[in-house]
């Protein structure tokens, strides 16, 4: 499957969608765990990172 480049744009678009779901209901993903999430600190430091 070829859905084309992966560019900044999607890259913060993902990133936001990530971020979205760990505030909405269950507050969770399927990556969660008792420590933390490693998806939700990608999502925050990529953000971070396109914002500088």
């Amino acid at each position: 499957m070829d859905d084309g480049p992966v560019t900044p744009a999607l890259v913060i678009w993902t990133a936001q969608r990530v971020i979205t779901q760990h505030y909405g209901s269950p507050s969770r993903c399927l990556q969660c765990q008792d420590d933390g999430c490693e998806m939700l600190t990608w999502a925050r430091d990529t953000l971070k990172a396109h914002r500088r």
